[in-house]
């Protein structure tokens, strides 16, 4: 089951069960509603995963500025901006993702072209209504 929650400075969490699963060298994040064999966005998955570790960095002060962490990060800064873009995906559309039920047309170069703020809007573009 997934849960929002907030600390006492307004932080938000979003927590999602999943499980890891290794195959060869390489480490997957399962969705308890998914099997491995299901799961078919890995890299949208690993984009969301950095976008919220982004966003702790800037939150925690690691890095000041969108631009210290791109310079970190090795990359420019609107890589950066377009990850950090993803935190603002719907709940469930992030949990679609993790399970391997989000349609196979939500993709990184989709979501590249822009990101509705209404979590309705979302769900339209995304063919998730």
């Amino acid at each position: 089951m997934n849960r929002i929650e907030t600390d006492e400075t307004g932080a938000v969490f979003m927590n999602i069960p999943c499980r890891l699963r290794r195959s060869g060298r390489r480490v997957m994040l399962i969705g308890p509603e998914s099997s491995f064999e299901d799961f078919k966005n890995e890299s949208l998955a690993r984009a969301i995963i950095k976008a919220y570790q982004c966003v702790h960095m800037l939150e925690t002060g690691k890095f000041g500025t969108v631009l210290e962490l791109a310079q970190a990060l090795k990359t420019d800064r609107s890589a950066v901006a377009r990850t950090l873009a993803l935190v603002n995906l719907a709940p469930d559309i992030v949990t679609a993702v993790f399970n391997g039920t989000a349609p196979e047309t939500l993709t990184m170069a989709k979501l590249a072209g822009g990101i509705p703020d209404d979590w309705r809007e979302q769900r339209e573009a995304f063919g998730m209504a």
